[in-house]
């Protein structure tokens, strides 16, 4: 077994200590299944369309999924191999595609003798990587998603329970630090300062004021963003903001 991928130090380098206290509580559960690490973030109900469709209107480009923000990872090591996957390898890999897929869990397919992506996890060791994905029936518009890292195969039994559980305990502590629509590029601060005072019932006016923007600026936001999500008005802009939790 690899266990520098599962070392657990007292505290990861850039993780703030109270993520670093429930990565602390879930890990020995996750690692019971033959995990060695993972991360976790959120992923867009619309991603997998998204990645594939080069579309104006789309959300997502493949580079904004491609980034790294909103990942908890569960060591250093793994921090630094998430990073070295999207910025180098996800671009030609279909495994990272294909994991978009958020309706069933997802076992990447790593030949070491193929592809880049085998290549990088067998030379840490890794035999299996294994997406996991867990819709919320309060949530229409994403889902977390784990994905485990093993030298073996990854022990399936009760896992959805375990991961289940372990998501609770990270949405407690910050469900918005997982929400794909509040990372950066998809909307700007700016933006969703209008939206969320828009949604207070604040005329464009005093919503400049409050903002230091002109009335014409408030405009462009509001009518960047009705386009942006396909919203019909002003009362279904904010409807479709309160769906994607962005205000």
């Amino acid at each position: 077994m690899n266990t520098s991928l599962a070392q657990s130090p007292s505290r990861i380098t850039g993780t703030p200590p109270p993520w670093q206290q429930v990565l602390d509580t879930i890990k020995p559960a996750i690692f019971r299944h033959g995990v060695l690490g993972f991360w976790f973030q959120g992923v867009a109900h619309c991603a997998y369309d998204n990645y594939h469709s080069n579309c104006r209107s789309n959300l997502f480009t493949p580079h904004t999924l491609r980034r790294a923000q909103g990942v908890l990872c569960s060591s250093p090591t793994i921090r630094q191999l998430h990073q070295h996957y999207v910025s180098r390898v996800a671009t030609s890999d279909s495994n990272f595609a294909a994991a978009l897929q958020l309706h069933q869990p997802y076992c990447y397919g790593l030949d070491p003798d193929a592809t880049k992506a085998g290549r990088l996890f067998h030379s840490h060791g890794i035999r299996q990587v294994l997406s996991w994905p867990l819709i919320q029936t309060d949530c229409h518009s994403w889902a977390g998603r784990f994905t485990l890292l093993s030298d073996t195969n990854i022990d399936t039994e009760h896992l959805g329970g375990t991961l289940e559980v372990a998501q609770m305990n990270l949405f407690r502590l910050g469900r918005e630090r997982f929400n794909p629509y509040r990372q950066g590029r998809v909307f700007t601060t700016t933006a969703l300062g209008v939206l969320a005072l828009t949604a207070r019932g604040l005329h464009n006016h005093q919503i400049a004021e409050q903002l230091h923007l002109t009335v014409r600026g408030v405009e462009y936001h509001l009518e960047a963003m009705r386009k942006k999500l396909a919203a019909s008005n002003r009362a279904n802009l904010i409807h479709i903001a309160h769906q994607l939790e962005i205000i």
